[in-house]
């Protein structure tokens, strides 16, 4: 619909009709116009004023494709293009006295110079309708070919209905087996009508009537330095004479080389005819957007260059070795033909042109499958930024820099890459940028920034695969600099334009180059060096001189006598007022070429270099001539070369327990295994004796200092050491093998298999393939168990709760436990749990003990969840066994020690259960506990997965030292061995396949820091930050993990973190830190691979924020701890939680707050409250009449004494636990009927009653507009309305309002949870 004038009533009523006709058709569309934008052209239908449709004929020697525009003629089946012609033009835009493989054709030069046309054999029609003709031209190389290139080849043509012109492509192809080979350029070649084409076209400022081919003939022209360069002495056309012609100087960066051409002028019979190359994407060009390569030059010849060592030389990696399978697209290129009167309106309509064909990329018509549509690819976003720690350490937005995805590589290599795919893009005002239609791959990101020396890499791979959206966040480059600038001379910008380019000699000019920005072109400007240094080499002088008059563009060679060239010496002379002899200098040239030169640089106060460009210089000392002071200095260096010349390959990262190191004096006794049992096999190493059920594979007995079995004897043999785990409706496996298998058996170690397949017979048994190890090593008082655990593809779906190893120790020994160096006690029995000796209280787990067999013990309560810990610090525990009265038998210790918690489900945070009443140990891998439902437990068919979890190292220690603590001494002795345990992670003595050693593993490494924009928006380094690594996921979602490997660190005060012994596989990196909400993941997948050592560099964290802080109530830490921990009930106490730190963990403490607050809930006012004091750590129910429960509303109240009347304010609510909870959110309102806000029902961690202080971690945002606020007194309400369950209930973790964006410019009064803002 277009323009409405004459605004009348009549008028508007039918504009307005017309509209809502327009929108009922919109909204009754059928499908949404795909994303992938289509030519103008392509909207033809069948109508009379439609193009015609396209046609194929088809012979022995040649095919005609006809669109009614263009009537293109290839050759059949070389694939050679023979003929185009124009309709309303030329009856052939190509040469036609040329040979046939010599008007429109590919070639490549390969080894040792040899050049291949790629003729092709086969000819295949891939589409034909009306609308496009595509048509295949192949040949497939064997080794009979040897005098033919080692390359599949598939030549491409494309007509399309109503374009005039035609698209073209090839896809070449390298077999695994094919002879190794180096390509050196990869072309499209045109030649055009000699006596039509005259004008050539490159840029607007690039166009000139070219000459002639026949001018570069003897009679007509004169060879100057090399022979693609000639002085015209006598052209066909007069007005080029004492003109230099050459084709170099028209070449184009790939950036800019998009559109070129020549164009035929008009005559009596036909118009004016373009024939354009038009290359809508560079990614199938090698080198990056700076390589340069040729356009179109006299011929008249137009040239697509998809491949070339020009500008790059022997650096460019033209090598295919053989072994590498190797398959890539070039193009598709549009050779685009029009007509007209003028030639500026045939280059603008190619312009348009290009427009059109730039928004159509990547084009949807073509029948590869190796060509990729747009749906088929990816996106990748972020925001470089830099850091020149000596301008001024602040961040500095990296506008204009160039950003792209190029292959695997060394920092800069995308300069000399050929064998991938590129895709580059610049970074706006803001250092931001977006890569779109990236074809599915591997890939690393590189960068350069305008104004800063080197090349930026994130040392990561980036795979993109089909609809990959990937956001990386704010990077940050750290650009080479070891002190302050003292000088510099140029503009780090990659190029030695803003140097002084002289004028060209007067008879050599070329009237193409006479622009500014291309004067640089201009023939033998190399040579006016000796012109302007007749009587000596350049000096230049630090702030005097001026690098865009005094500094040649070019350092070369003199010219000399006889035609000769001589080195030449630059200087560079500066004064230093302040010299320093202890620190070292650094000098730091950047070369935008160079052409096989050493560059020498003294060490004098005069700087003397053989060098193109000096980007930058920077701290100077040692500049004094001490002689003897450079002596020594040069003497220690090469001590140093020498040193390292011979040093021995580095100690292996894989640490070796000390046992390891035991000799035979020292550990006397050989492993031995002992077989010829009925049901056991017991292996000995005369420390322990190790009994195992067979084939069941169930830990039976463990002889121990003269103790005959530390395991409960009187349980049955299934119920003494097990696996089991808690599966479908929470059925119950113990996980019995059937076969049994020694894998290593030697004097120092012996390390057994029990194994079980799943079969579809085996219904009632979890779908599992099981195989549970056993290791016994010589000199070590104990056993490492480990699990490998699988699922095929086919085995039916299932939920798993729980995956555990379970030890029930001998009641009448073991009754001291310990946890950690501050939670140890004497343990009630497991008969104190009968009626008659304890209370069941809440829940069955916890009871008050009331007659206990130990009297000192009467009135405590015992649950096994007080005994709970983290992941991060639950690594030991155990229980001790007293030494007996008679001294029969020395104290003992029997320890589950767990060296890595990578195979453990949840994250370094997720709380699990260790020792209890039993005397119970376990091993935890895998629960539901302090999470809930939220878990995810459930394993589809159709997905093979594996884990091994373990080993975890069961360690028996004794003493019996009567002067000593006993107790104390065995903790200690305990701990000691953890810690030799994890410097030994991961362990080189196991024999599976599925658990790789230190060599086998990687390590992830980079720095952390956050940054708030409502704080000054300054970088804070994030210290104490928990930094991981853990499967593929949405943010934060590593809490709820089940199926993969977690890998875990904190960083250190700077922010540095290093994940050290990963698992080989992909991953995410995820980090939450101290103080700050929300969760930070980086938007990349990470691929660990053996021995991989990835640098991230600086990764900024932007939390949650929507506006500046006007109050916060509790700390960003993702627990309650903070808050208000009351008092437990008197007579309900367990003396393990009395320190300061667990007393959270006491029974009862949810039904403390219907006693502090017996007749309302909670208020809380900002400013005068204080929330350790005055703000509960848990939002439960209250206590009713008839053991009801009630929901519970709690106040916020505070002052805005200047409210703004637009913008929205946000609460940010952040949950530290929920069990089936659901939190209103009211504003001023308390009555309304709808809440503001509700979280919906959330949560079933249940860590309220399981003592755990925090459960899984929740943030809510909520926006809340400015007119639900007052001027003055204000209130939130929150109300926790569910109240099925006994115990509902929430923890918060932190809670903050933000005012609107517009109050940040205001003065804001900022203290973390203290006072009334005003605003």
């Amino acid at each position: 619909m277009e323009k409405v004038a004459k605004r009348s009533r009549l008028k508007q009523l039918v504009f307005w009709l017309m509209m809502i006709e327009l929108l009922m058709l919109l909204s009754v569309s059928s499908q949404k116009i795909p994303c992938r934008k289509i030519l103008a052209q392509d909207s033809a239908t069948a109508t009379d004023n439609s193009p015609p449709v396209v046609r194929l004929q088809t012979s022995n020697h040649s095919v005609v494709v006809d669109n009614g525009l263009v009537r293109v003629t290839i050759e059949n089946p070389s694939g050679y293009l023979m003929g185009i012609k124009l309709y309303n033009g030329l009856d052939n835009v190509l040469e036609r006295r040329n040979k046939r493989y010599n008007r429109g054709y590919w070639d490549i030069v390969w080894d040792n110079s040899t050049y291949d046309k790629i003729e092709t054999e086969h000819l295949n029609v891939i589409t034909q309708t009306d609308d496009l003709v595509e048509l295949s031209f192949t040949k497939t190389w064997n080794s009979n070919r040897r005098n033919s290139i080692p390359l599949n080849i598939d030549k491409r043509f494309i007509v399309r209905r109503g374009i005039p012109g035609l698209y073209m492509y090839a896809i070449l192809e390298r077999l695994e087996n094919f002879p190794p080979a180096q390509m050196y350029q990869i072309r499209i070649a045109f030649k055009l009508r000699q006596e039509r084409f005259h004008f050539m076209a490159l840029t607007d400022t690039r166009q000139r009537i070219m000459p002639s081919l026949r001018d570069l003939n003897s009679d007509r022209s004169q060879v100057l330095a090399y022979k693609e360069a000639a002085l015209l002495t006598n052209p066909t056309n007069p007005q080029f004479r004492g003109q230099v012609e050459d084709k170099y100087q028209y070449s184009c960066e790939n950036k800019d080389n998009k559109l070129h051409g020549w164009i035929a002028d008009s005559d009596k019979k036909n118009p004016a005819v373009g024939f354009w190359v038009i290359t809508p994407s560079n990614e199938f060009r090698t080198g990056g957007p700076h390589k340069q390569g040729l356009t179109s030059h006299v011929g008249p010849t137009a040239l697509s260059m998809f491949y070339s060592t020009h500008y790059a030389g022997l650096d460019m990696d033209t090598y295919y070795k053989q072994g590498k399978y190797w398959k890539k697209v070039l193009g598709p290129v549009l050779i685009y033909l029009n007509s007209n009167s003028t030639r500026k309106a045939l280059w603008e309509d190619a312009k348009r042109q290009l427009g059109e064909e730039i928004a159509s990329w990547p084009y949807n018509f073509t029948g590869s499958k190796d060509y990729p549509s747009a749906k088929e690819r990816g996106t990748i976003r972020g925001q470089l930024v830099v850091r020149d720690r000596y301008i001024n350490n602040k961040l500095m937005q990296a506008h204009s820099a160039f950003v792209g995805l190029s292959p695997p590589g060394e920092v800069g290599s995308w300069q000399t890459s050929t064998k991938g795919y590129q895709f580059w893009t610049q970074t706006d005002e803001n250092g931001r940028f977006e890569i779109n239609l990236v074809r599915p791959g591997e890939y690393n990101l590189y960068a350069w920034v305008y104004g800063f020396i080197g090349d930026y890499k994130l040392d990561l791979n980036i795979t993109i695969q089909p609809g990959s959206k990937i956001d990386l966040g704010t990077l940050i480059y750290d650009p080479p600099r070891n002190g302050p600038t003292l000088w510099e001379i140029g503009i780090p910008d990659r190029t030695a334009a803003e140097f002084f380019i002289p004028d060209p000699y007067p008879t050599l000019l070329n009237t193409l180059c006479n622009d500014p920005a291309d004067r640089y072109r201009q023939y033998g400007l190399w040579d006016r060096y000796t012109d302007l240094y007749p009587d000596g080499d350049l000096v230049y002088t630090v702030g005097k001189s001026n690098y865009s008059q005094d500094w040649f563009y070019a350092h070369v060679l003199r010219l000399g006598g006889n035609s000769t060239r001589i080195p030449t010496t630059w200087q560079i002379k500066y004064n230093l007022d302040n010299v320093r002899f202890n620190d070292p200098s650094s000098l730091q040239p950047y070369f935008s070429t160079q052409l096989i030169e050493q560059v020498e640089v003294g060490n004098e106060t005069v700087v003397f270099l053989m060098l193109l460009i000096i980007k930058n210089m920077e701290k100077v000392a040692m500049r004094s001539n001490f002689i003897i002071r450079q002596l020594a200095f040069w003497l220690i260096m090469i001590k140093l070369f020498l040193f390292l010349s011979v040093c021995p390959r580095k100690i292996p990262a894989r640490k070796i327990l000390n046992h390891n190191n035991t000799t035979n004096s020292r550990s006397p006794y050989a492993v031995r295994l002992e077989t010829s049992h009925r049901q056991s096999v017991v292996v000995d190493n005369g420390l322990v004796r190790v009994t195992i059920g067979n084939p069941s594979g169930h830990l039976v007995g463990i002889k121990y200092k003269g103790v005959d079995n530390v395991l409960e004897w009187r349980n049955k043999p299934g119920s003494r050491g097990y696996w089991d785990v808690v599966w479908d409706k929470d059925k119950y496996d113990k996980m019995e093998t059937e076969h049994f298998n020694v894998i290593t058996q030697t004097d120092d170690l012996v390390e057994l298999s029990f194994t079980k397949t799943w079969n579809s017979d085996n219904g009632k048994s979890v779908p599992l393939n099981i195989d549970k190890r056993y290791i016994v090593r010589r000199g070590v008082p104990g056993v490492y168990m480990y699990a490998i655990l699988e699922r095929q593809e086919n085995f039916p779906p299932t939920h798993m709760y729980q995956i555990r190893l379970a030890f029930k120790l001998a009641q009448e020994k073991f009754h001291f436990m310990a946890l950690s160096d501050t939670r140890q006690r004497i343990m009630p029995s497991i008969y104190d749990q009968r009626t008659d000796r304890s209370k069941v209280l809440a829940f069955k787990e916890a009871v008050l003990l009331t007659n206990p067999i130990n009297p000192q013990l009467t009135g405590q309560v015992d649950d096994k969840y007080q005994y709970s810990s983290e992941n991060k610090d639950n690594k030991l525990h155990g229980w001790i066994a007293d030494s007996e009265a008679d001294n029969k038998n020395p104290a003992l210790g029997f320890w589950v020690i767990s060296p890595s918690n990578e195979f453990k489900t949840g994250g370094p945070h997720k709380q699990d259960l260790t020792s209890h009443v039993g005397p119970t140990l376990l091993s935890m891998f895998d629960s539901t506990h302090y999470a809930g439902l939220d878990m995810d437990t459930y394993y589809e068919q159709g997905k093979h997965w594996k884990k091994v979890l373990g080993p975890v190292f069961i360690y028996l220690n004794s003493n019996s030292n009567k002067d000593s603590d006993v107790r104390k001494a065995l903790w200690e002795d305990a701990k000691r061995q953890l810690s030799e345990e994890i410097a030994s992670w991961p362990y080189n003595f196991t024999r599976s396949e599925d658990y790789p050693c230190a060599q086998g593993r990687g390590t992830v490494r980079g720095q952390l820091i956050v940054r708030d924009r409502y704080t000054g928006n300054k970088l804070v380094q994030a210290h104490s930050a928990f930094v991981g690594l853990a499967p593929h996921g949405e943010a934060g979602s590593w809490q709820t993990n089940t199926k993969g490997y977690q890998f875990w660190t904190e960083t250190a005060e700077n922010g540095l973190f290093e994940i050290n012994h990963v698992r080989p596989g992909d991953y995410n990196l995820y980090a939450w830190v101290y103080g700050f909400i929300g969760d930070y993941k980086l938007g990349l997948n990470i691929t660990i691979q053996s021995g991989s050592k990835i640098e991230l560099g600086t990764l900024i964290y932007d939390p949650p924020r929507n506006g500046p802080t006007l109050w916060e109530i509790g700390i960003p830490d993702r627990t309650a701890a903070e808050f208000f921990i009351p008092d437990p009930c008197p007579t309900l106490m367990n003396p393990t939680c009395n320190h300061p730190v667990d007393r959270f963990r006491q029974y009862g403490l949810w039904d403390r707050y219907t006693d502090l607050y017996p007749d309302g809930d909670l208020v809380y006012t900002v400013g005068k409250s204080n929330y350790s004091q005055d703000w509960f750590f848990a939002h439960v129910l209250r206590n009713g009449q008839n053991n009801t429960r009630m929901p519970t509303t709690w106040q916020i109240k505070f002052n805005l004494n200047n409210l703004s009347e637009t913008g929205n304010y946000t609460l940010q609510l952040a949950l530290a636990s929920a069990h089936y909870a659901e939190i209103h959110v009211r504003f001023n309102d308390p009555s309304s009927l709808r809440p503001h806000f509700s979280t919906q029902l959330i949560g079933s961690d249940n860590a309220i009653i399981r003592h755990g202080i925090h459960g899984l971690y929740r943030l809510y945002s909520i926006m809340a507009p400015a007119n639900l606020f007052h001027k003055g007194e204000n209130t939130i309400f929150l109300t926790q309305k569910r109240k099925w369950r006994t115990f509902n209930g929430v923890m918060y973790d932190y809670i903050r309002l933000e005012g609107p964006m517009v109050l940040f410019d205001d003065h804001l009064a900022h203290n973390r949870g203290g006072f009334v803002f005003d605003i």
